[in-house]
């Protein structure tokens, strides 16, 4: 028992040594991230006030300055798509984060499309040209980059496929911030 005590004591001195010692003072202190906040932290989970994962945040940045595209209406893509998922894959077989369909990622040059930043970049250039498409109706253009702009074009507007017409509605939702 004693060893195993010795062991416990062995692994805090490492803690703080890593993290620093803990006082009763910043316990109290409310703005003092939770030991759950911490531990996600460490592990790479750590995510901002929408609960959107940090690590996707340079990304979606340098994609927004590099297309001109509002860093949250990709974040918003991103959630509605695969809320965040690098791995996701649907049924259709649209993958990763921005849920490229794998000939259209190849067209867009996107060599990994799991890769969160080929899988931006490749999305957020599709989405781009979508809006060029579209006269920069965004609507219409998320309805391309669902259904597809041949569709969009036959339908002249968004087209009345329910999945498409809830995708719209969502993506608009999170992008307005409701």
């Amino acid at each position: 028992m004693l060893e195993n005590m010795l062991q416990v004591f062995t692994r805090i001195q490492a803690i703080e040594e890593k993290f620093g010692q803990v006082s009763v003072n910043k316990m109290e202190d409310v703005s003092s991230p939770t030991f759950k906040e911490t531990l996600s932290e460490v592990k790479g989970g750590k995510t901002d006030t929408k609960g959107y994962p940090y690590q996707y945040a340079e990304l979606i940045n340098n994609a927004s300055q590099k297309y001109g595209i509002d860093a949250k209406l990709i974040e918003s893509i991103i959630k509605a798509e695969s809320n965040f998922n690098p791995q996701a894959v649907s049924s259709k077989g649209a993958c990763g984060l921005m849920q490229l369909m794998p000939q259209t990622a190849r067209s867009l040059g996107v060599k990994n499309i799991f890769a969160p930043e080929e899988n931006i970049d490749g999305g957020v250039k599709y989405l781009k040209d979508m809006l060029n498409k579209f006269n920069q109706n965004v609507p219409l253009a998320l309805a391309a980059y669902n259904a597809g702009p041949e569709t969009v074009k036959k339908a002249v507007g968004v087209p009345s496929i329910i999945e498409t017409q809830n995708y719209v509605a969502k993506v608009l939702r999170y992008f307005q911030g409701s």
